[in-house]
């Protein structure tokens, strides 16, 4: 086993896409992803038999972001699909699946849409996204904003131990195993767009954030896994370069 590259500071799930994230001190992975995670996503039904990407997201409404998702009870192998419960900007709390929610949010973006669930995960690129605490750092001093991690929605936000920002940048084609249990290949670097603009509390954008990660981070940040091996991951649980492929 290498050295260890990094810890995990956070753990965070969300429930459905583009919503906000919960917070995890543990997370159970299978081999499609973390448990949990991305369960429910809205799909705009002028979109849904035309489009690749036919999600509602906080691109086209930034409230998506300020509903806040809860578990009836952590996701884990026994109970790998716990209900969820969604609590609107007007605190209101609703089921993930009550046709209220669902006409809320077509009511309040103008848009025609519907709940899909999938057990699987309904991501954008690969399983699991990893973002370092200190390209967090890196990316709000070179843009000159105060970024909030959370605008990157990863689930595993990690301190490496070099304390470099943008060490990750050189982890594509790596396994890396997570704690005692969870391997995982590093695939790709993350492809961003506008959400990362998105003040996840307020709703507010801020074009600094993605002309600053496209001007000079070939508009890249963060890094895509896949499973390879699962198990469950924890907060303080170090991450080991195992190898290269």
């Amino acid at each position: 086993m290498s050295d260890t590259m990094a810890r995990v500071s956070e753990l965070f799930i969300y429930p459905v896409k583009s919503m906000a994230g919960i917070g995890m001190r543990e997370a159970h992975v299978g081999l499609d992803g973390v448990l949990g995670d991305r369960q429910y996503a809205f799909v705009r039904a002028d979109q849904a038999a035309r489009n690749s990407f036919p999600w509602m997201t906080a691109r086209e409404s930034a409230r998506m972001l300020l509903h806040k998702p809860e578990f009836a009870s952590a996701p884990t192998l026994e109970n790998a699909e716990p209900a969820v419960k969604v609590r609107t900007p007007e605190g209101e709390m609703r089921d993930a699946n009550d046709p209220a929610l669902c006409e809320e949010l077509a009511s309040k973006s103008g848009q025609a849409m519907f709940l899909l669930k999938s057990q699987r995960g309904i991501f954008d690129c690969q399983h699991v996204s990893l973002f370092s605490l200190a390209s967090v750092r890196g990316l709000a001093k070179e843009s000159g904003s105060a970024i909030d991690r959370r605008q990157f929605r990863a689930n595993v936000y990690m301190e490496p131990v070099s304390g470099e920002a943008f060490e990750e940048e050189q982890w594509a084609r790596t396994l890396m195993q997570i704690g005692d249990e969870v391997l995982i290949s590093v695939v790709q670097r993350d492809t961003r767009c506008m959400m990362i603009n998105i003040d996840p509390d307020s709703g507010k954008s801020d074009p600094r954030v993605l002309k600053t990660v496209a001007q000079g981070h070939q508009a890249q940040a963060g890094v895509y896994a896949n499973v390879v091996r699962p198990g469950v991951m924890r907060v303080g649980d170090e991450i080991r370069r195992v190898s290269s492929f």
